[in-house]
């Protein structure tokens, strides 16, 4: 039986293969100590059994959102074919051997842009230039070895998972799926979009 999870994967393909090369993004949203919402553009990976996770910075406010309250959501818009995903669950900080492995599976060029800008991700800058001047003095080999400023999250546990797609029929279609604790099983439900 097909899973929402392994949907999702498979939307995320889907879309990536009609063209739309940043198809792994999605918004995540967060809820702060104070309950004010915050909502960010991030991309997201998948693990063997389709649960995403991101990356980060530890400065990132998302992070002390997420110490206060682990509970998310992320929602991805598929523009090229008219769908969208959304998600709600339990964040985890991602393990070290996965951040390792994360790091190395990176393009190099963004490795060493991180070196750069992931410790000091969201403060504020005087100029751009002071950016590119130190990316410029990067030893050649930087980026070989993940920085401790590189962490990440993944869902852990996912309670609903909502689908919808405009397409040529008279009606939107809106399928939602929630994962039951108890049985561990999910229900399928079709809802008036």
């Amino acid at each position: 039986m097909s899973t929402p999870l392994a949907k999702l994967r498979r939307w995320v393909d889907e879309e990536r293969l009609a063209g739309n090369p940043f198809s792994h993004g999605a918004v995540l949203g967060s809820v702060d100590a104070q309950g004010q919402a915050h909502t960010r553009m991030l991309g997201v990976h998948f693990d063997a059994q389709n649960y995403p996770r991101f990356h980060t910075s530890p400065t990132s406010r998302k992070v002390a959102d997420l110490a206060q309250n682990p509970q998310a959501s992320l929602t991805f818009a598929f523009q090229t074919s008219l769908r969208s995903v959304s998600l709600e669950g339990r964040l985890a900080a991602l393990s070290v051997l996965r951040l390792d492995e994360d790091w190395l599976n990176l393009e190099p060029a963004f490795r060493r842009s991180y070196l750069v800008f992931g410790k000091n991700s969201g403060q504020a800058i005087e100029s751009e230039a002071e950016l590119e001047s130190e990316l410029a003095g990067l030893a050649a080999q930087a980026g070989l070895i993940r920085p401790n400023y590189f962490i990440g999250y993944v869902f852990v546990e996912i309670q609903r998972i909502a689908f919808y797609s405009v397409g040529t029929k008279a009606f939107a279609e809106h399928e939602v799926w929630l994962f039951d604790q108890e049985s561990k099983n999910w229900t399928k439900n079709f809802l008036v979009p």
